[in-house]
């Protein structure tokens, strides 16, 4: 991996190995691995809480570093739960999309993170585990845009990085909530709001401005709340065959946004899991799949005439 020079903790993602940090780090990381370890049966109860509390009280201030593969890191503050979770080897972030973006990694087409947080996906699909894609990535908040640029930097001939919000049309001033940032996104009018503004962008306006609309697409909304604006502003892309791949949340047990995307977009809809792709014609067959409230399900839509089936099966079959 490439040398971690600024960061107090770094660990190699492929090996579980720790490249910089001292014995306090590898005791504390021990002890959070091995609680992450026994708690599977109960889906990891407690380790985002446990991470958050060893995060605020010995990674203050510090930087951690994990490494995806040979050229891909990702920088963000090691007491951050919702990332500082990556440094165990008992945790793994989202394996069915990791193994999805892997299955497209012999295919030509662009990336368009939308809702980038730090750049982890962006980096990985830019990197040579992804493929090497041209990726567009799109974050809201400015504190997060700021890593997420700093991530994406080495793959500047790859990724090019937007502070814009997503929404269904581009140019409005926007207030964001003040959430956590892995659930931050636009306020509603009743709720409150950190004091952050930005612009808004379409994500068809977007692939326009980029001269990306001839593209064959891959499009990740992960825009809290606000998927069925940003599919509204896709419209385009989405009669050209664009994938989106959408999270519904354990959280929902009325499966909202697929209800949506199914009954009145009218598009084709598959579940990500981690060893197989399910097709999913209404949205109650989710019941069966969601089973922890506390989870983001990764699934994946496209128009009902779509070649994306066809593509995934035949990159399956030439894994």
């Amino acid at each position: 991996m490439a040398a971690a020079s600024n960061a107090d903790i770094a660990i190699d993602r492929s090996t579980g190995r720790l490249i910089v940090g001292g014995w306090r780090q590898r005791a504390l990381i021990g002890a959070l691995d091995t609680y992450g370890a026994l708690s599977r049966p109960l889906m990891q109860r407690g380790l985002y809480k446990a991470c958050r509390l060893v995060g605020s009280v010995a990674w203050t201030g510090q930087t951690a570093q994990i490494a995806l593969g040979p050229d891909a890191q990702v920088s963000f503050p090691a007491s951050d739960p919702y990332w500082n979770r990556m440094l165990l080897r008992s945790y793994d972030h989202e394996p069915e999309m990791a193994r999805f973006l892997r299955l497209l990694a012999s295919l030509d087409y662009g990336f368009v993170d939308c809702g980038a947080n730090i750049g982890y996906w962006s980096v990985f699909v830019a990197s040579r585990a992804g493929g090497g894609k041209p990726v567009l990535a799109v974050e809201a908040s400015a504190p997060t845009f700021a890593l997420l640029a700093q991530n994406v930097a080495p793959h500047a001939g790859k990724v090019n990085a937007f502070h814009r919000a997503i929404l269904d049309r581009s140019g409005v001033e926007v207030r964001l909530n003040a959430a956590a940032h892995e659930a931050r996104g636009i306020a509603a009018d009743d709720e409150a709001s950190d004091g952050e503004s930005v612009i808004s962008i379409a994500i068809d306006d977007l692939l326009e401005e980029q001269g990306w609309a001839a593209r064959r697409l891959v499009v990740k909304l992960d825009v809290e709340g606000v998927e069925r604006e940003a599919l509204a502003g896709m419209e385009r892309a989405l009669r050209d065959d664009a994938l989106v791949i959408y999270e519904d949340h354990g959280s929902d047990a009325s499966h909202g946004l697929t209800r949506h995307i199914i009954e009145e977009r009218s598009l084709a809809v598959q579940l990500l899991l981690d060893d197989r792709i399910v097709a999913i014609s209404e949205a109650g067959e989710l019941d069966a799949h969601k089973r922890d409230r506390t989870k983001g399900y990764n699934l994946i839509a496209m128009k009902k005439s779509s070649q994306w089936p066809e593509i995934i099966t035949n990159q399956a079959l030439a894994a």
